[in-house]
């Protein structure tokens, strides 16, 4: 029987209110990396990376996302969800909440990314600064993560964090999937 972890169950939360210790060093590294997640992916898969578009769509932002902008309405916003594959496995389950007061001007390819990586995007622009990271240990089935990327109902690590470009912001999350654990502690 393979058993997880004795994990607390977290909600998202910052680096400051998590005791390390609970979390494997090869994964928190992984999690706390302020680089391209896309990158590493890349390197880690030895350029067999694709991205999966699961959807992608308009709609108004529930309270729980709103409270994470600094702002006390953001609009409606894009919902998208995407697969970061490694060596054909689903390696991370990403969401972006992008207001569309944010997809203007410069920013204004985030509205058709279509397979495109945002971290790609986001980590060529030097202007894009990365404000605040937490981190989770949740229920993947809780997350509306669809059971064929990790067989059924497990505790996954994630990551959310807020990127900023002047006054707009956009918010990503990034879930990572047992393949992606596997090939980290291999």
């Amino acid at each position: 029987m393979n058993r997880q972890p004795n994990y607390p169950i977290l909600s998202w939360a910052s680096m400051e209110n998590i005791n390390e210790s609970v979390i494997d060093k090869l994964i928190l590294n992984w999690l706390l990396d302020n680089g391209s997640l896309t990158s590493k992916l890349v390197e880690l898969s030895d350029n067999q990376f694709s991205l999966e578009l699961l959807d992608q769509t308009q709609r108004a932002p529930l309270d729980i996302e709103v409270s994470m902008f600094d702002v006390k309405t953001i609009g409606n916003i894009i919902d998208r969800k995407v697969v970061l594959m490694g060596n054909t496995a689903p390696w991370v389950y990403a969401q972006s909440i992008i207001p569309l007061s944010t997809a203007v001007g410069d920013l204004a390819i985030l509205k058709n990314l279509n397979k495109r990586s945002l971290g790609e995007f986001i980590f060529k622009n030097k202007a894009i600064k990365r404000r605040s990271l937490q981190i989770a240990y949740l229920s993947a089935r809780e997350y509306g993560i669809p059971p064929r990327l990790c067989g059924g109902d497990e505790m996954l690590w994630g990551r959310k964090s807020l990127f900023t470009l002047n006054t707009n912001s956009l918010l990503v999350s990034e879930i990572f999937l047992p393949s992606l654990i596997l090939e980290i502690k291999s």
